[in-house]
């Protein structure tokens, strides 16, 4: 019996010693596939980067002239066919009449005068909203009260309150003054080659240019007409979404340049804190920092990375959007109380002006609810976005204040990126810039070089040294190709491609050109050649103008086409359907979109008067049609006394008319 205990017993520790070896051997294969797996996303990565500079430098698509600007970009009409048909007018958004019983404005949350009358003595709770992380928050002191709360340890706050048995309560946003903050800043804390400009950022998600122009007309015409915004009508994306886009906005760098941040990466990611966010500069040389987005289940820096772990700035939005979120089930669509959601972001952005009216200030908001999944539904903001301006002219915020409203990229959804200029709006996003009125006058180089850069192509890469010029203004002068990153302040060359900004040739939308053969000049060829076309066409939209004045200016015709050339879609941009990764990092290219228009260029020689002409004209393909427009038209030759006739009444014409009658001699 002995023998035969001992005999299991020893058949027990040769089980268990198999077992333990056999547990080591697999976990040493573990940590040997975990060392491959770690080596392989490491070489995956820089692969990931070396192929991208590797499509960049091969993005200088087609051939350009040796004179004149290297990068053209297509003259898209805000009214074209193929997109207005997916465009809709909407309403205002309607959040119900039972209007809330308490207000915030800056820090004071104060119980409506309203809301008494209407129900009595009401008493109220405010309870903080604490972050604890980026999804995380928690509650904290409760103050009640029948009259006001001051906001003192949180911008946020949950408030409920009752009246002769009736209850309210909301979820609610105002800016505390922070005094750690407020102690820390100062206009005289700044460095003294700061250009002495607070920086308001406003950003949508999804939207051109273009349809900035459709969707927000009021806004729009405010910002052109009574801002004089200078809009970037050449800026142009550098990759997919809105971490492409922001990213090299607010770092100067790509996220493949960046400590690795990806969620998916466990243990190897990183905060996103250790990325060299633009506002780190801005708080560290005396101002008071905010930043917000309003959905946090697609946020720039939580969606695919892992998030902040202490707040980026003093101020920090997303904290109110993680409390309140859980309830917009129980509010009318897109509202919050009876406030319209973009409507708290707004009002945020205005308190934080308010509360530090005395100190420099940075923010940055980013709004995407409404743009995000419907290209019509931004429309309902349009009245509050201008007012929103309005707001901040008539108090004299935008007297010291560098203000942008921008985009990241512009609409993403099939039925409209199957289109050409789908595809191109995509890559051309809204960019706007508001100085104050004294700016120009003590900065005339810098801001002649603005004007000259918004029709030159740049990138977000140029945004992150003009907010640092903000901070350490140097100089205007000229930028450099060699470099990726150009501040507006300096003349970006005329010669810059899409390889020396550093876009890859599927995101590029300069145009592709090819100069025409001389065969294609003839004026007299049967039938005529699409060149040809184009110049008769420019030769009647020129008379066309002088019509009202026939009487005094000679009818012209064509006697020359010197010179032709056709700008089309480089075939990156047509070829590109989707991205084939998870990142947005590589492109698939397998899309075959139609051309739909292409642009050409003429120059011709016109009789009588020997004028030389150089204009674009886009052509229909589909209908075969020539569209021109005056300001797209040059003339090359001096006119001299040929217009003496419509000099006084129609200056405007003058290079276009070729007066009937001699003029008139001098003494």
């Amino acid at each position: 019996m002995t023998v035969v205990i001992n005999m299991l017993k020893l058949f027990h520790v040769r089980r268990i010693l198999y077992s333990l070896a056999v547990i080591c051997f697999m976990y040493g294969i573990f940590q040997l596939m975990r060392t491959q797996f770690s080596l392989y996303e490491e070489s995956d990565r820089a692969a990931v980067l070396r192929g991208v500079s590797l499509r960049i430098n091969q993005s200088n698509i087609g051939s350009y002239p040796s004179s004149g600007q290297a990068c053209r970009h297509p003259n898209l009409e805000v009214k074209n066919k193929d997109i207005m048909k997916f465009i809709k007018d909407v309403p205002p958004i309607d959040c119900g009449d039972k209007p809330d019983w308490v207000e915030i404005v800056g820090n004071i949350a104060r119980i409506k005068q309203s809301a008494k009358d209407a129900y009595g003595e009401i008493e109220c709770s405010f309870t903080d909203v604490v972050r604890e992380s980026d999804s995380l928050v928690s509650l904290g002191l409760t103050t009640t009260t029948h009259t006001d709360y001051t906001l003192e340890s949180s911008d946020f706050v949950k408030v409920r309150c009752q009246a002769n048995g009736k209850k309210w309560r909301n979820t609610m946003s105002g800016v505390r003054r922070d005094d750690i903050a407020a102690a820390r800043s100062g206009w005289e804390k700044l460095p003294a080659e700061a250009l002495g400009l607070n920086v308001l950022i406003w950003g949508h998600d999804s939207l051109s240019r273009n349809m900035f122009i459709r969707k927000l007309p009021l806004t729009w015409r405010y910002l052109r007409d009574n801002l004089n915004a200078l809009t970037l009508e050449g800026y142009n994306i550098v990759g997919d979404g809105t971490p492409q886009a922001l990213i090299p906005i607010l770092t100067g760098k790509t996220e493949l340049e960046l400590p690795e941040a990806r969620k998916r990466m466990g243990d190897k990611a990183k905060f996103v804190n250790v990325y060299p966010f633009v506002w780190n500069e801005f708080r560290k040389n005396g101002y008071v920092t905010a930043f917000g987005e309003d959905c946090p289940n697609i946020g720039t820096f939580t969606y695919r990375l892992k998030g902040f772990n202490d707040p980026p700035t003093d101020h920090y939005m997303r904290t109110y959007f993680v409390a309140a979120s859980p309830e917009y089930g129980g509010y009318k669509k897109f509202c919050m109380g009876s406030i319209p959601r973009h409507k708290i972001m707004i009002n945020y952005a205005r308190d934080f002006f308010d509360v530090y009216r005395d100190k420099p200030k940075f923010l940055f908001s980013f709004h995407s609810e409404l743009s995000h999944d419907s290209y019509n539904m931004i429309g309902a903001a349009d009245k509050d976005l201008k007012a929103f301006l309005e707001g901040l002219q008539s108090s004299g915020h935008l007297n010291n204040t560098l203000l942008i409203m921008m985009s990241d990229h512009g609409h993403r959804f099939t039925e409209i990126r199957d289109t050409q200029q789908g595809k191109q709006e995509e890559r051309l996003p809204m960019f706007s810039f508001v100085f104050p009125p004294w700016f120009e006058n003590k900065y005339p180089e810098a801001m002649a070089n603005f004007r000259m850069n918004t029709h030159r192509l740049t990138t977000p890469f140029d945004i992150n040294p003009t907010l640092k010029d903000v901070l350490h203004f140097q100089s205007a002068g000229k930028g450099s190709l060699r470099h990726r990153s150009i501040s507006l302040f300096k003349e970006v060359p005329l010669e810059r491609t899409c390889s020396d900004a550093a876009i890859e040739a599927h995101w590029c939308a300069c145009l592709s050109w090819e100069e025409l053969p001389p065969a294609s000049l003839s004026l007299t060829a049967s039938p005529l050649s699409t060149a040809a076309q184009a110049a008769h066409a420019l030769i009647d939209y020129i008379n066309r103008l002088t019509e009202g004045h026939r009487s005094s200016c000679h009818i012209l015709k064509i006697d020359k086409l010197l010179w032709a050339a056709r700008l089309v879609p480089g075939s990156g941009l047509l070829h590109f359907r989707k991205n084939a990764d998870t990142d947005g990092f590589v492109p698939d290219l397998s899309a075959k979109t139609s051309i739909s228009h292409e642009l050409y260029q003429v120059k011709i020689e016109a009789q009588p008067g020997s004028g030389r002409f150089e204009a674009s004209l886009t052509y229909d393909v589909r209908d075969k049609t020539f569209a021109a427009k005056a300001e797209d038209i040059s003339r090359i030759n001096k006119y001299g006394k040929a217009a003496h006739c419509i000099e006084s009444d129609a200056e405007n014409l003058r290079k276009y008319c070729y007066c009937i009658a001699p003029p008139p001699l001098t003494a």
